[in-house]
C-alpha cells in the first residue's frame, strides 16, 4: 500500500464519529481538500460535503458520484446524572446483549475519557428492542454533545486485514479520499463527484436530504460505497463487491453494468485486480434510497467482518475488519470509473452483442411459423 494511502486510512479510521455528530470527520475532509489543488468542496444545507474533481475539456457523458457516510454507531453525551454517571444517547444498530458491561471511550478535544456501561434503556420488545440511552460510569464529567465509541484499539493495517473500530463506513470514506489523492497527483482526464453524507446509521437521513436538495447532479451515475457484512457467497479477500442490490432493493441495472464493464476492462490490464458481483442482502444501503429518488444508482462495497462491532466468535464488542488487498483494489476501481465517464455506455455492450448474434442466427427459424403438418 502506498504510504500516502496508509496515512489517509489511519487518519480516517482514528476519527471519532456518530450519527449527527460527524463534525471531526467533516473538519478532516475540509483540511484534506485544502491541501490538494484541483478539488472543489461545497457543503449543502444539511451538512453533507460534495467534492468535485474535473480535468480535461468537453462534457463528460456519465460522471460518477461516489457516496459514503461519515457516521458509525456511537454515543452522544446528554447530561451528567451525578458526578460519575453520564447519560448518553445511543444511535445505531447493535444488539442489546453487546452493551452489558461495555467499555466506552469519549473524545474531548485531544484527550479521551473512558467509561463502563451501567445500564441501558430500550424501546420495543423482544427481537425489536433497540437501545436508546445508556448510563455510563465515567472518570470525569463530560459536556453535552461529546462523541463516544466503543473502547477498542487504534486502527491497524496488516498484510491481510485492516482492523478498526469503525470500518463502516470510514473505510469507504478513506477509499474515496485515497482516490482523490491519486487523482490530484496524476491529474488524469475525467470528472467525478464525491459525496460524504451524514446520519446513515439511523436511516439514510443525510442521503435523502441530499437528494431533496439536488446536491447530486442528475447526470451522475451514483455509486454508494459501503462495507457490508461478509456472506458465504461474498468473502473477505475475494475482491471489492459490485452490489446488484440489498435486502430492500435491486439497484439500477444500467449503472451496475457500467461498473462491471469498467471492472472487467481493469482486470484485463491489471492482473492483481479482482472483484465480485453479488447480491449483498444482509442489510439496506444508501443506493436503495438513491434509486428511489430516481438516480441511476448502484453500490460497491468491501466485505466486512464483525459488522457494527458485533464480534461473531466471542459474542462481544470487537474491532471491524476488511481485507487490505480488497481496499487497494477498491481505490484502483474508483480511479478507473472516474476516467471512464465517456468510454462506456450505460449498458452491457458485450451482452447486447451476444443477444444480437443469437437473434441473427435464429431469425429464419423464428419467422417460420408453420406447424410440422403444414410443411
Amino acid at each position: 500500500m502506498q504510504a500516502s494511502h496508509r496515512k489517509i486510512l489511519i487518519d480516517a479510521l482514528s476519527i471519532p464519529t456518530a450519527p449527527f455528530a460527524e463534525h471531526a470527520v467533516i473538519d478532516y475532509i475540509r483540511e484534506f481538500c485544502k491541501c490538494r489543488r484541483g478539488l472543489t468542496l461545497t457543503k449543502d444545507q444539511n451538512g453533507n460535503l460534495l467534492v468535485r474533481y474535473r480535468q480535461g475539456s468537453g462534457p463528460v457523458k456519465h460522471p460518477v458520484c461516489f457516496t459514503a457516510h461519515l457516521d458509525h454507531p456511537g454515543f452522544v453525551a446528554e447530561r451528567m446524572m451525578d458526578a460519575k454517571t453520564l447519560r448518553a444517547r445511543w444511535r445505531g444498530g447493535v444488539h442489546r446483549a453487546y452493551f452489558t458491561d461495555g467499555k466506552v471511550r469519549f473524545w474531548v478535544g485531544q484527550r479521551t475519557v473512558r467509561g463502563v456501561i451501567k445500564s441501558v434503556r430500550v424501546r420495543g420488545r423482544g427481537g425489536d428492542a433497540r437501545v436508546e440511552t445508556a448510563d455510563i460510569t465515567v472518570r470525569s464529567p463530560l459536556p453535552p454533545g461529546t462523541v463516544g465509541m466503543w473502547d477498542l484499539p487504534e486502527p491497524k493495517i496488516g498484510s491481510r486485514f485492516i482492523r478498526a473500530r469503525d470500518c463502516d463506513d470510514m473505510a469507504g470514506v478513506a477509499g474515496m479520499l485515497c482516490c482523490l489523492d491519486q487523482l490530484c497527483r496524476y491529474k488524469p482526464g475525467g470528472e467525478g463527484y464525491f459525496l460524504f453524507t451524514r446520519a446513515e446509521e439511523v436511516g439514510f437521513i443525510g442521503a435523502m436530504a441530499a437528494c431533496r436538495a439536488g446536491t447530486i447532479p442528475k447526470k451522475c451515475v451514483v455509486i454508494a460505497v459501503e462495507t457490508s457484512s461478509e456472506l458465504p457467497s461474498a468473502r473477505i479477500g475475494d475482491g471489492p463487491v459490485l452490489r446488484v442490490g440489498d435486502r430492500s432493493s435491486i439497484y439500477t441495472p444500467a449503472a451496475t453494468a457500467f461498473c462491471r464493464t469498467v471492472a472487467d476492462a481493469l482486470a484485463k490490464r491489471t492482473k492483481s485486480f479482482t472483484y465480485q458481483r453479488k447480491l449483498m442482502d444482509g442489510g439496506t444501503c444508501e443506493a436503495a434510497a438513491y434509486c428511489d429518488f430516481g438516480y441511476q444508482a448502484t453500490g460497491i462495497c468491501l466485505a466486512l467482518g464483525n459488522y457494527h462491532n458485533m464480534g461473531i466468535e466471542r459474542k462481544k464488542i470487537a474491532a471491524e475488519y476488511v481485507s487490505t488487498r480488497d481496499f487497494e483494489n477498491l481505490v484502483k476501481w474508483f480511479i478507473a470509473l472516474v476516467k471512464s465517464g465517456n468510454s462506456y455506455s450505460l449498458h452491457n455492450a458485450e451482452f447486447r452483442a451476444r443477444l444480437q448474434k443469437l437473434e441473427k442466427q435464429f431469425a429464419k427459424l423464428l419467422k417460420d411459423t408453420r406447424s410440422p403438418t403444414q410443411v
